[in-house]
């Protein structure tokens, strides 16, 4: 018998998670405004799929992570299967083949797919002794995340690819892996640029000349762009207040409930809001990264890791792209843009965390447990230091820490 830690229960990161809920059913509301009405049907589905994601995350928290990361193999088939149903059966929406319809609800296995990665790459990490973290283990790493960026990619998504390349990065990173094999890996699209961009599909292709040049198509490819950075530039300090901005109302910013969510909030919110909003980001970022300074073993570490890794890039790509200093990418802005897949499992990699805070501190009645914590992770050295482990040094590199737990303990 086990007894749970709910002490542990991070309050704080549900009450992030829902404040900024609440921030992006305001633009979103302002963004799906219709004349008339006083919420949208795009703003119901979302409120929806929020109520449903805090569910599923305090139902994940219940359940130990170990648990889950036991069944990492079968989550990985299940995950290539999905995604490999989608390029058969899937539903096609401007010109990409990425939902699965189930009766009146279709959703988005690539969203789903973000958090398997996560799971599976952190087991596998985990798995792995810190002396055997070396470029065999990198390259493997590096196979199991390839088939569902090939499989993502051919829908063709090349944003959630990124994602799931960031989100291998970020956990490579934290594991160990050598630095010097993680930048040669990194530096092989850049020197094989001519084969990289033959591969890519034709819309990418002008996207990327667009970011460069979009006044060279200001009423076709670079439209978007232009008007994007017209909405945030136009919002000033305060902005112009929710449902009065012009290039909003009157539509003359596309996509603005989803991809330009972002511009909606420039403009009618303006700086200030925009600052706010990117606060928030922070000290939600800060909070999962408190996770991994508390998990008692890697694979929880990984994990909290691998989230952050995957919120963080979003964000960064998000907001970049709506301000001009990235090409136009379909990275949904975290908590804020409409889409129920995306949000429910951003709720569930949420509710991951809380089970590390939670499960990662039990003990068993009749065994002491055996605490293996690579020495040379990254995340447990200065940076995030853990109470318990001060004042224990590793016997070398490469070494295992197994401390036993205090006389007394989970009783």
């Amino acid at each position: 018998m086990q007894r749970k830690s709910w002490r542990k229960f991070d309050l704080w990161l549900v009450l992030l998670a829902l404040a900024l809920v609440v921030f992006g059913l305001l633009v979103l509301r302002s963004a799906t405004l219709l004349s008339g009405s006083v919420v949208s049907r795009q703003l119901l589905i979302q409120g929806v799929y929020a109520a449903a994601g805090v569910g599923l995350m305090l139902a994940v928290a219940f359940v130990d992570y170990r648990v889950i990361g036991a069944f990492a193999p079968l989550i990985y088939v299940g995950m290539l299967a999905l995604l490999a149903l989608v390029l058969v059966a899937g539903t096609s929406i401007y010109g990409a083949q990425r939902w699965i319809g189930v009766g009146p609800v279709s959703f988005q296995p690539s969203e789903l797919a973000k958090l398997a990665t996560v799971i599976c790459l952190a087991r596998y990490w985990a798995s792995r002794g810190a002396g055997a973290r070396g470029l065999r283990t990198l390259l493997g790493s590096l196979a199991i995340v390839a088939l569902p960026v090939i499989l993502v990619y051919r829908q063709p998504d090349l944003g959630t690819s990124l994602v799931l390349l960031a989100i291998w990065l970020g956990i490579a990173f934290a594991a160990g892996a050598p630095l010097k094999w993680l930048g040669l890996i990194l530096a092989v699209p850049f020197i094989g640029f001519p084969v990289v961009w033959g591969m890519l599909h034709d819309y990418m292709r002008r996207r990327l000349t667009t970011f460069l040049a979009p006044e060279k198509d200001p009423l076709g490819e670079g439209y978007n762009l232009i008007q994007a950075k017209i909405s945030v530039g136009s919002g000033g300090w305060w902005g112009r207040g929710l449902g009065n901005g012009t290039q909003t109302q009157l539509n003359f910013l596309r996509v603005q409930h989803s991809d330009f969510i972002f511009a909606v909030l420039g403009e009618e919110l303006g700086f200030m809001g925009a600052t706010a909003l990117l606060v928030l980001y922070g000290l939600l970022f800060t909070r999962c990264l408190r996770v991994a300074a508390r998990s008692r073993d890697s694979f929880g570490q990984l994990l909290a890791v691998g989230v952050t890794s995957m919120l963080l890039f979003q964000a960064f790509v998000n907001v970049g792209m709506n301000v001009g200093l990235l090409p136009v990418t379909g990275i949904p802005l975290p908590f804020i843009s409409a889409g129920g897949s995306s949000l429910v499992s951003i709720f569930v990699s949420l509710g991951l965390l809380q089970s590390v805070l939670i499960h990662s501190q039990t003990r068993r009645y009749d065994t002491q447990p055996n605490v293996r914590v690579p020495a040379t992770l990254r995340l447990r050295r200065s940076r995030f230091p853990l109470g318990w482990a001060e004042g224990s040094r590793p016997a070398g590199p490469g070494s295992l820490v197994d401390r036993p737990a205090p006389v007394g303990a989970g009783r």
